[in-house]
């Protein structure tokens, strides 16, 4: 007998499998019609679950009330009825949709900004609430918020004793180890896309960090011309990433490497704007020119190449554009910083920490901006 059956339409399968993943790690036993085998009777085998089940998670979608299959009703509607019938439905909202009675009279926990590297997210936690209930584990949203922290899971083995979790819970100790097993587990549950992306921005800040030392500018401004080469580079590795991760499919995932170009003319196109804002200052130090120069290329180039990945990604929510926007102009304040020099005794050349640090911060905004699937945003 599973703890969880979950009920959802069938494209929101990847989505599932992180909640599903999610509840597991802990220590749910959760069942959902992916682990159906070939030559099982589909209708035996989801009932038999369904009716068995301690907790029915409903996904609720725009498309879950259709019917399918060729039948006159919906599979999802069907079996939240059941649920409804047991007394033991969770109804969640994995798209926005408006509910239509009797589910609108149920509360229903909204997941649509929730990724499976939070552990604080309030409607996953509330979630977890409702499963701990039906289960017999009403420690099940703490021990979420506590798995990360063994002083913490210490804490909350002796206040939930009674749960299967508390005696291995108690024992763990906050050694290097544990530590190392903590942030692996959390990598593995992010999205694919944010695993494919963040991976992207780990290999080209190193790939630039090799670069501008192999041929970047000197104190006096020399660099090779392959230099040049490099965010041609770069926009391809992301470009990849995205593809790989279920974000764009290959086409429109080419045609990132020219919103990417572009940012890079873009940024480049704002030196002749730096002499102007400095006699409007007033000044001509060159501390005030590296945080102007660094600033505008900084703000600019990362928001022309990201509204352009945006459009091609398509679906993206007027607040993801309002965080794109900050997202750079926090990204070119930080450029700004590194242009008046003050890792310059490290290494001689500022243009480097602003190219490194920019590409780090690159792809975080752009894994925030595409670490899930077009379809969630």
């Amino acid at each position: 007998m599973a703890d969880v059956f979950i009920s959802y339409k069938s494209r929101m399968r990847p989505r599932v499998r992180e909640i599903a993943s999610a509840l597991e790690a802990l220590g749910l036993d959760v069942w959902f019609d992916a682990e159906l085998e070939a030559g099982n009777s589909f209708g035996a085998v989801i009932n038999a679950e369904l009716e068995k089940a301690r907790c029915v998670i409903v996904c609720w979608t725009p498309d879950a009330f259709a019917p399918e299959d060729g039948s006159e009703v919906s599979w999802v509607e069907a079996e939240a009825t059941l649920a409804r019938e047991r007394k033991v439905i969770v109804p969640v909202m994995l798209e926005r949709v408006a509910l239509r009675a009797p589910w609108n009279m149920f509360h229903t926990e909204r997941l649509m900004d929730w990724t499976p590297a939070t552990n604080d997210f309030g409607p996953w936690l509330a979630l977890l609430d409702a499963i701990g209930r039906h289960v017999g584990r009403p420690g099940l949203a703490d021990y979420a918020r506590a798995i990360d922290n063994p002083a913490r899971l210490a804490e909350w083995a002796k206040n939930y004793p009674d749960d299967p979790h508390a005696p291995v819970a108690a024992t763990v100790e906050p050694t290097p180890a544990v530590t190392a097993r903590r942030l692996f587990r959390r990598a593995a549950q992010l999205p694919k896309a944010s695993r494919w992306l963040l991976g992207a921005t780990v290999f080209n800040a190193i790939a630039a960090t090799l670069l501008l030392l192999r041929v970047g500018p000197d104190a006096q401004g020399v660099a090779s011309y392959v230099l040049l080469a490099g965010p041609v580079a770069s926009s391809a590795v992301f470009a990849v990433a995205l593809w790989r991760g279920g974000v764009l499919d290959p086409g429109r995932a080419l045609f990132t490497i020219a919103a990417g170009i572009a940012g890079y003319i873009a940024a480049a196109f704002t030196a002749p704007l730096v002499d102007p804002l400095m006699a409007i200052f007033g000044t001509d130090h060159d501390s005030v020119r590296g945080l102007i120069n660094g600033f505008l290329a900084g703000a600019v180039g990362a928001f022309i190449a990201l509204a352009g990945i945006a459009l091609l990604i398509g679906k993206v929510r007027r607040e993801r554009w309002l965080k794109l926007a900050l997202g750079s102009l926090a990204l070119g304040l930080v450029c700004g910083l590194l242009g008046m020099g003050p890792l310059f005794a490290i290494y001689s050349s500022n243009f480097f920490w602003i190219a490194v640090v920019w590409t780090l911060g690159y792809g975080v905004l752009l894994t925030g901006l595409a670490g899930r699937s077009a379809s969630s945003m």
